[in-house]
């Protein structure tokens, strides 16, 4: 738990009492931008992992020592004994931590074959960590040493807070059952999540397996998607109850230590957040209205050029050697001091990375203490997302070889990783060349799938241990429920939803979800400043290790100098500056940078019914009658016309020659004297008009009177007007329509914006 993590600071504090020096806590400083991050003793020992080895027994010799020091307190033994005791306790303590680090790789590599060494280790490491918090404890509350810090001028009321703070709760043999309990359940969810699972379809005896219905080409969508449902219900009936029951366990352990909000002991106790419930629904609340919508343009852009980019697949073929050798590069050149960083894990067989069918599914790095350092673990998926994951992974391996502490918040961390992804972009093309750009895309849209799922993740906890024993269903419904107000779309008309099983941290680590969109925001923040200034975002990511200690995520990134992401314009503002990136720099529409139309133009652009002109997207150019109706047969799903256009000026191999057919059968333009003329720019009465037949000339009320040009509107426009103002799609200016006046390319797909709008509203009522 976090109080286990401070220990260090306390011990370190005992070893200054043996030369009875006086003990300030130091404030760590902004070191100058050139310094390394080598700099002091925060920098990785040698070792060779393949060497490294663990054995229970050790736990065994560590627990009788722990007695052995309690002893000691009651001797006659000096303060300088006992602390250098104390010290080289602290150092068994920390090769135990990494035996156990080493036993937890080779169970996420082999679970099968590790489970039992993995579940007694992580028992007696327990109990372990216990023992050795009894021992510290008994340390400082030791006459022996309060006369020493008496007599070395330190302050008892701080000493007796420090203490109050961190070691007065010792775990009771009920917690250390329930906490057992905890990780028997943890397991049975493991063993639920990752076992195959089969479903039918109605009127069939063949069975399919999740691989087999992703793969086989000849299942229909309706087919697809039910096999999918089943398949997910499937595993959510057998892995959902153990969320249930660790609630109730959670509850337990919660109470047993004092607390009775489930949330505030797991932010307290086990993640040490400077923020609370109330900061975190404020975030949800923020990240609903001003992230949601820019990630649903992300996910457009996604699934139009980066799902289909065959070149993101270009390290697919290679095995762990190949993807360290393109990445390793890309680390140095970022900063030479995390390009050593790379070269150490390489070189030490600090990682894996290979594809392995025995593996779990998951990516992760954990600290080897007793080197000051780490191991960097992935269960490879293929794609770019490997290389992702890597380069996410070894921010986090980084920051626990170079920080000052590895008692950084958990938020913290994840900045680590998140913020080296943000930065790896601007080498985006050295990785994957011309589909750089699609990298780009699809990393920010993880990102920004980070902060959404985040929230979702850690608003569904809150709001999880509200509940009242609730069954698995009304947990699939309350999951369900925030998912579609976070943006998610389900394919079947079941009120529940079952693939939030499939997210082990809801079980293993609960509220930690809340993390991932924290310390994503402050990613994106950071990405977004290396838009202007690089070398200044890499400077204020090394600082934020330099300065990553014992701190709270908001303390530690105010000092590092990024902005609070609990405050509304800090989430407005990156969502906004993310938009824009969007469209200007990943679309290539670089003349709407701050143009008055960029949310409308990029909301069509976003749903695939506009483009750009090939330089640009030129907002000031007037829009064509092909391209006006180009739009609308977009929109309506791109029929195939009945047959070729009869329009004497379109060719048949015209871009445009499908949409002038389809508008002409559909009613929607009878051309101009036997033309369509494609070409001819549309007044604004001309585009109401197209706008008015494609919406089926509907009934309406409303009249033109207000307008002191309302006589200038063509006869055969004037009902298609009047319309388009009572709608709100046209609006006048001054007093004035000027119907006959051109339309822009920027202005029609204002006017195209409203409408489309405005027909969703309707079909939403």
């Amino acid at each position: 738990m976090f109080r286990f993590r401070r220990l260090a600071a306390l011990v370190l504090t005992g070893a200054l009492l043996s030369g009875l020096g006086t003990v300030q806590a130091a404030e760590p400083a902004l070191l100058p931008e050139s310094a390394a991050l080598s700099s002091g003793d925060s920098w990785p020992l040698p070792v060779d992992f393949d060497s490294l080895s663990y054995d229970t027994e050790h736990v065994q010799d560590f627990l009788s020592d722990c007695e052995d020091f309690q002893a000691l307190l009651d001797s006659s033994a000096s303060i300088t004994t006992i602390s250098t005791a104390c010290m080289a306790l602290y150092v068994d303590y920390l090769s135990l931590y990494t035996e156990y680090s080493v036993c937890s790789v080779h169970y996420y590599r082999d679970p099968a074959s590790y489970e039992a060494d993995y579940l007694a280790f992580t028992f007696l490491f327990t109990r372990a960590g216990q023992a050795y918090q009894d021992a510290v404890h008994g340390m400082f509350r030791s006459d022996s040493f309060t006369d020493a810090y008496a007599a070395a001028d330190g302050d008892l009321e701080e000493l007796e807070e420090l203490l109050d703070d961190y070691l007065d709760e010792s775990i009771t043999d009920e917690q250390l059952d329930l906490m057992d309990q905890e990780s028997a359940l943890v397991a049975g969810y493991w063993n639920a999540l990752t076992a195959e699972y089969t479903a039918t379809l109605p009127g069939s005896d063949r069975t399919w397996t999740r691989e087999e219905t992703e793969s086989d080409p000849d299942l229909s969508d309706e087919d697809y998607w039910t096999l999918l449902s089943a398949l997910a219900q499937a595993r959510n009936a057998a892995a959902g109850p153990y969320l249930l029951e660790l609630s109730s366990l959670r509850r337990e352990i919660a109470r047993s230590s004092g607390y009775d909000s489930v949330l505030d002991y797991y932010y307290e106790t086990y993640y040490g957040r400077d923020y609370g419930r109330e900061e975190s629904e404020a975030l949800f609340s923020y990240v609903k209205e001003h992230i949601v919508p820019v990630y649903s343009a992300y996910a457009a852009y996604y699934a139009a050029v980066c799902a289909g980019e065959e070149a993101l697949n270009r390290y697919d073929g290679q095995g762990q050697a190949g993807k360290l050798a393109a990445v390793g590069p890309v680390i140095g050149q970022i900063a030479s001091e995390l390009g050593e960083l790379f070269d150490y894990m390489v070189e030490s067989n600090l990682c894996d990375i290979e594809r392995s069918d025995t593996k779990l599914d998951v990516g992760f790095t954990i600290s080897l203490p007793s080197y000051r350092s780490a191991f960097l673990f992935d269960s490879p998926q293929g794609g770019y997302y490997d290389i992702s994951t890597l380069i996410h992974e070894f921010g986090h391996f980084s920051a626990y070889c170079a920080a000052p502490s590895v008692n950084f918040s958990y938020d913290t961390a994840e900045t680590h990783s998140q913020g080296l992804e943000a930065l790896s972009l601007r080498y985006a093309d050295q990785l994957f060349g011309e589909a750089g750009d699609a990298f780009r895309g699809a990393d920010l849209y993880a990102l920004l799938h980070a902060v959404v799922d985040g929230c979702l993740y850690g608003e569904f906890q809150v709001e999880f241990f509200d509940m009242e024993d609730p069954t698995l269903q009304d947990v699939n419904r309350l999951f369900r429920t925030l998912a579609q107000e976070y943006g998610y779309v389900y394919a079947t008309d079941s009120d529940e939803a079952y693939d939030w099983v499939e997210v082990n941290h809801t079980f293993e680590s609960p509220f930690y979800y809340i993390s991932y969109a924290t310390s994503a925001l402050s990613a994106l923040d950071l990405f977004l400043t290396s838009q202007d200034d690089y070398q200044g975002a890499v400077d204020t990511y090394l600082n934020l290790i330099r300065l990553s200690d014992e701190s709270g995520y908001r303390e530690t990134m105010a000092r590092a100098g990024f902005p609070d992401v609990f405050q509304e314009e800090t989430v407005s503002g990156v969502g906004g500056e993310l938009s824009g990136y969007l469209y200007t720099d990943l679309y290539g529409l670089y003349d709407l940078e701050d143009h008055w139309a960029l949310p409308e133009i990029g909301a069509l652009v976003s749903a695939g019914l506009i483009g750009g002109t090939g330089d640009g997207f030129q907002p000031s150019v007037p829009v064509s009658r092909a391209a006006l109706c180009t739009i609308l047969y977009r929109a309506e799903g791109q029929p195939q016309p009945d047959a070729e256009s009869s329009f004497s000026d379109v060719a048949a191999d015209a871009w445009y020659a499908d949409a002038a057919s389809w508008a002409a059968e559909s009613g929607i333009t009878t051309g101009t004297g036997g033309g369509f003329s494609p070409d001819v720019p549309l007044t604004r009465e001309s585009l109401a008009l197209l706008l008015y037949r494609y919406a089926g000339e509907p009934s309406h009320s409303g009249g033109l009177s207000s307008f002191s040009d309302a006589d200038t509107v063509s006869p055969w426009a004037s009902q298609a007007v009047a319309w388009a103002v009572e709608q709100g799609i046209l609006l006048g200016s001054d007093g004035r329509l000027n119907p006959t006046g051109g339309a822009s390319r920027a202005e029609a797909a204002v006017m195209l914006f409203r409408f489309f709008s405005q027909a969703a509203g309707e079909a939403a009522a």
